[in-house]
């Protein structure tokens, strides 16, 4: 199924928003950005719910007397029609009655009840462009048509799939994996192997992908531990090759980082070493590593493991700023890999939110929702529209963060369309040219503009920063007026 948006009613503060999911540059790769506190976590858990999780009342409920509300709205391709219809003929439907059914979409659908215990409610709520069939009736189980001596219901299909296919597209919807910084999905020092062998993907993610990296699938992890007890040979090998092939993918993502991945075996207790390259004999534990590489690193052995072993399909993956503790570098070497997931012929979907500019793709920030609370009250998402925005731009509206840049476009944009709005500002402000030695009378803008252009120039006070926001509210109140003027 080809999804083509998500909607969400009534959770936490959002009242009612539809993200529409429409493949960008290749990929289905989408950042959410915003302040603290402006509803990006809560989309996310919010989406999350649909596949599994539980609301609390009455905190979840933005309004607590109406039902949480959250869907997945899809269109189905030739396959899956082509599916559908095989298992109603093995309900007895008959051809001429097939060839009447047509799907418009379909939402996946989820709902919380507002009362003390919450119940989750999965269901498809499904768009006919026919649902009522007056030539058939339902006998039993299986619609057949009607005899013309009986009076007899028409036949309902949306009754009867809610009855009979209550929860069908439901499963064959994407399966949503919301990653956090928890102990399931981040490398730890140490690792009982009994343990993981019993349940490898309860025990450590990150470990089941490194066997998967290796060769060594779900299915044929225990054997491969059950062995490491009968000869002593399989402890080194299984060693060095674990150590190669997971040393071999973090350099493949993250270049620049030269380390060297190492498993010691001992006991049957499996220990996570890294060593840098180029100093030896120095391996430290995950723990004796910064926050940040030790997310950074689970991450790589989680996601993006599972999408270089071709088994990350049809996922929907969300991540509340998995940025974090992670230096500038390493963050752009995540951003890059989140894109490429979503680049392959999977059909995954990424929605990550950040409060770090560095996680925005510049070249293409369509890419980005900005995400604010509209009177400090309910949650609204507005995409970024590329050809009218600039990354300088964002780094104002949404991070509150004047650049010399940022001023630079606004100027050069105004001198280019209207001088006269620039000749227009007061000139509240002394300039004294270097190379004429004249003193002359400039607005704030051009003071500023000059000071950035002539560096050199140590003759004039050297702006604020107060005065560089100020003289680019200005300039914005002159491009866009004064609605759009502050941040």
């Amino acid at each position: 199924m080809k999804i083509k948006s998500i909607t969400i009613e009534n959770f936490r503060s959002i009242e009612n928003e539809t993200f529409n999911v429409a493949e960008l540059h290749g990929g289905k790769t989408f950042t959410l950005i915003g302040i603290n506190e402006s509803g990006k976590s809560s989309f996310l858990r919010g989406v999350s719910l649909v596949d599994g999780g539980e609301a609390m009342f009455p905190k979840d409920f933005g309004n607590d007397t109406k039902p949480i509300t959250i869907f997945l709205t899809y269109t189905l391709d030739a396959s899956e029609d082509k599916e559908l219809k095989k298992a109603l003929t093995e309900k007895g439907f008959e051809k001429d009655l097939l060839s009447k059914i047509n799907i418009e979409e379909v939402d996946v659908c989820v709902t919380f009840e507002p009362t003390a215990t919450p119940v989750r409610n999965n269901f498809d709520r499904i768009k006919f462009k026919t649902h009522i069939f007056p030539d058939y009736t339902l006998e039993g189980d299986k619609p057949v048509q009607k005899n013309p001596e009986q009076t007899q219901d028409d036949f309902n299909l949306q009754t009867y799939f809610q009855t009979t296919f209550p929860k069908y597209f439901w499963k064959l919807s994407h399966h949503i994996t919301f990653w956090e910084s928890s102990d399931e999905y981040l490398i730890n020092d140490q690792i009982n192997l009994t343990t993981f062998a019993t349940d490898p993907k309860k025990t450590s993610v990150p470990l089941l992908n490194c066997f998967g990296l290796a060769g060594i699938d779900e299915v044929s992890i225990p054997a491969a531990i059950n062995r490491l007890q009968t000869e002593p040979s399989e402890v080194s090998d299984l060693q060095d090759k674990l150590g190669d092939k997971v040393t071999a993918h973090i350099k493949k993502v993250w270049e620049n980082h030269p380390v060297k991945i190492k498993f010691q075996i001992n006991n049957m207790m499996l220990s996570f070493l890294v060593e840098d390259v180029g100093v030896k004999y120095d391996s430290k534990t995950t723990n004796q590593r910064s926050d940040g590489f030790r997310q950074f690193i689970s991450f790589l052995l989680t996601i993006s493991a599972e999408n270089s072993t071709d088994q990350l399909s049809y996922s929907l993956l969300l991540l509340d700023e998995p940025e974090t503790h992670l230096h500038p570098q390493a963050q752009e070497f995540l951003r890059n890999e989140l894109i490429k997931i979503t680049k392959n012929k999977e059909d995954n979907i990424v929605i990550f939110a950040t409060h770090s500019n560095y996680m925005i793709d510049k070249d293409h920030l369509e890419r980005c929702f900005r995400v604010e609370k509209q009177g400090n009250k309910k949650t609204k998402l507005e995409q970024i529209k590329g050809k009218d925005s600039s990354y300088s731009e964002v780094n104002y509206e949404v991070f509150g963060i004047p650049t010399n840049d940022y001023h630079n476009e606004l100027y050069g944009y105004l001198e280019d369309i209207d001088k006269s709005k620039l000749e227009g500002l007061p000139k509240s402000k002394k300039w004294y040219n270097d190379k004429t030695k004249v003193t002359d009378s400039v607005s704030l803008a051009t003071y500023i503009r000059h000071s950035i252009h002539h560096p050199e120039n140590g003759k004039n006070p050297k702006f604020t920063s107060a005065d560089l926001v100020k003289s680019i509210n200005s300039l914005r109140e002159l491009k866009y007026g004064k609605r759009k003027a502050g941040k």
